[in-house]
């Protein structure tokens, strides 16, 4: 018995210890509590209009986890007259109590009637990027402070890609030089080259950066087992190339029938008429090649559909001839209705280096005229008939020229080439009669064969990068890969086999051996190519595929003419050395579109004025677009319309 009770007693003991110990450390707990929360009421308390302060005006309703933790909701009671007194009072409350306490809070619930306000602890807040809070910034300066902007960054580097903003300013940005404005300034205040999307009717614009252009676009092929039929002719689409969003730009030859292509040597022009080639050739297309330097298609001689590849000046003209009649006949078989359009194959002329071309027939006329012949070759005249006639024959023309001067292509004539491409840095005169503007493709980046600018679908210029082709006659065994991709683009049926111009014969007049006449040459038959080679062109290696042949090293049975280049012809990459007049000074609202402007005395930095226009936020001032001459980069710049610019115009067409 005894024992029981001295268990029992010693029971009480250490229960009554441990509740004094919970006791106590509640107390400890309650206490350290209280001096965590202690410092926010010390910061609120003199803001509350209290007549006596207290602890109980400001009360922790809950708690973080841990020993002590943060107050997690906060009650807070306060004079009646304190709200009425200043209208930022609940502002003011949340940021005191949020700076002492260490810890962003945020109102939950503002009951005025009971001069009850019941704070939080805010969720824990991604920090803002500089770069974000400056697009925010910028976006809100040019669309106004009431705008409301969502921004959107790269998950991995937290680079701003995207900027949506909601705007009330509809009216002023329905002008579109306001619109282009803001989307200069953006570029030009943001990294990066950006683009904008408009939403006109819903007040919205997106911003994005614009995705990288590539350095190359290989032509990929688009084999065909079946004869082209008119249905699929009228809708049949030759790439040009890619541009900045992926997607291929097309030249649809019953659309535009005849295309233009300007370049400068290394522009990359030769292989994208190579790619036209081999594009026309595997829709089983019959293709004409007039090859102005001789040896540029040297290496599709051979390539199945491609019927002729007239390099010497007397085939060229006999091939131009031969092209006029076929338009002649079909034109008579379609008015006497014994065929209509669609039973006719559709033709391709591609005429390369033609500023050459003129400048070779006009020589060599002058050997071959006959007495009372006219003047000037007639294939000139010719070709601008094919100019305005051939696509009511199916018959479309690439014409390929280092730039379209008056010179070498009429008003009337250039007008006829709906499809356009300019390679390389155009001079602002050949930028001018190629885009009716002196500052399109002036400025493109340097060193970027194949990068240009071409019409798109509406009809508008931009930049692309050029399909690809290799040549086959440039190649050699090391070259698997470009041999590889030749022979996917090679045709798999030949319905147009190669054929050639015979020669012209003397006439024999007694012992004398008169040479052939203009009319001797161009009265010439073309048969189907006899297997006898005229020159050497091209050794491939082993690797070549099957169904390319090789040319045999025969003994050329003619002789070899240089082709002399046209000492008039002007690069259209050359704006550096020329194209533009002297250098000048004078106020910015003497600047016109085309004009170089040094921006950069010390770096000797020149850049293309794209457009001059008043600035959108001061009238006394003037916005300039323009790409610096250099790097192709896009920018802008406000000046006031009378500070004095060092400039030069450029020089007349």
């Amino acid at each position: 018995m005894q024992a029981q009770f001295t268990d029992a007693i010693a029971l009480v003991w250490v229960v009554a210890m441990a509740v004094a110990a919970a006791l106590l450390i509640s107390g400890v707990r309650a206490f350290q509590k209280q001096g965590r929360l202690d410092p926010g009421i010390e910061a609120v308390l003199p803001s509350l209009g209290a007549s006596r302060p207290s602890r109980d005006l400001v009360r922790a309703a809950r708690w973080t986890r841990g020993w002590v933790g943060v107050p997690r909701r906060v009650v807070i009671r306060y004079a009646s007259h304190i709200d009425d007194q200043d209208p930022r009072f609940v502002e003011q409350i949340v940021t005191s109590f949020s700076r002492r306490l260490g810890e962003e809070y945020r109102v939950l619930k503002h009951v005025p009637r009971r001069c009850v306000l019941t704070l939080e602890l805010a969720p824990p807040s991604t920090p803002v990027s500089r770069e974000r809070q400056r697009a925010e910034q910028v976006a809100k300066l040019l669309l106004g402070e009431s705008s409301k902007v969502d921004i959107t960054t790269d998950p991995d580097s937290g680079e701003v890609r995207r900027v949506q903003v909601k705007h009330d300013m509809g009216p002023r940005l329905a002008i579109p030089i306001r619109r282009m404005q803001v989307e200069k300034v953006i570029s030009s205040m943001l990294p990066g080259r950006w683009r904008a999307h408009w939403d006109l009717e819903g007040d919205e614009v997106t911003f994005e950066i614009r995705p990288p252009m590539p350095d190359m676009v290989l032509h990929e092929p688009a084999p065909s087992t079946k004869q082209l039929t008119h249905s699929e002719y009228k809708s049949f689409k030759i790439p040009i190339g890619v541009d900045e969003d992926g997607s291929m730009q097309c030249w649809q030859p019953s659309v535009s029938p005849h295309m233009l292509v300007i370049g400068g040597t290394g522009s990359g022009k030769t292989s994208f008429q190579h790619t036209v080639l081999t594009h026309l050739a595997q829709a089983r297309w019959r293709v004409w090649v007039l090859d102005g330097k001789r040896i540029e298609f040297a290496g599709f001689r051979t390539w199945p559909n491609v019927e002729l590849v007239a390099a010497r000046v007397e085939h060229q003209v006999r091939m131009l001839h031969a092209a006029h009649e076929l338009m002649e006949q079909r034109y008579t078989q379609l008015e006497r209705g014994t065929a209509r359009l669609e039973d006719f194959e559709p033709l391709a002329l591609i005429i390369d280096e033609y500023a050459t071309f003129k400048a070779r027939v006009q020589r060599w006329y002058k050997t071959v005229k006959p007495k009372g012949a006219p003047t000037q070759a007639p294939v000139l005249e010719l070709l601008s008939d094919l100019a305005r006639l051939a696509r009511s024959a199916k018959i479309h023309m690439l014409l390929g020229i280092q730039r379209p001067d008056v010179e070498f292509l009429g008003g009337e004539m250039r007008d006829n080439f709906g499809a356009r491409l300019s390679l390389g840095r155009l001079s602002p005169q050949g930028a001018m009669m190629m885009w009716d503007s002196p500052a399109i493709g002036v400025a493109l980046p340097r060193n970027k064969r194949g990068r240009g600018v071409t019409l798109s679908a509406d009809s508008l210029p931009v930049e692309i990068q050029a399909a690809y082709t290799p040549d086959p006659a440039k190649l050699d065994k090391s070259d698997a890969a470009d041999w590889e991709h030749l022979r996917s683009l090679t045709p798999a049926e030949t319905d147009h086999p190669r054929k050639m111009i015979t020669e012209a014969s003397p006439l024999i007049s007694g012992d004398d051996e008169i040479p052939p006449t203009y009319d001797d040459w161009v009265g010439t038959r073309i048969t189907l190519f006899d297997g006898i080679e005229d020159s050497v062109v091209v050794t491939p290696p082993v690797v070549l595929p099957s169904n390319v042949v090789a040319l045999g090293a025969r003994k050329a049975s003619v002789r070899f003419e240089p082709v002399p280049e046209p000492d008039d012809v002007e690069s259209a990459a050359d704006v550096d050395e020329g194209g533009y007049g002297e250098i000048c000074e004078g106020a910015a609202g003497e600047l016109e579109v085309g004009d170089l402007v040094l921006t950069d005395p010390s770096l000797d930095l020149w850049v293309v004025v794209e457009s001059v226009e008043p600035d959108i936020v001061d009238d006394d001032a003037l916005a300039i677009e323009y790409r610096e001459l250099e790097s192709g980069d896009e920018g802008l710049m406000t000046v006031a319309d009378n500070e004095v610019l060092t400039y030069r115009h450029p020089e007349a067409a």
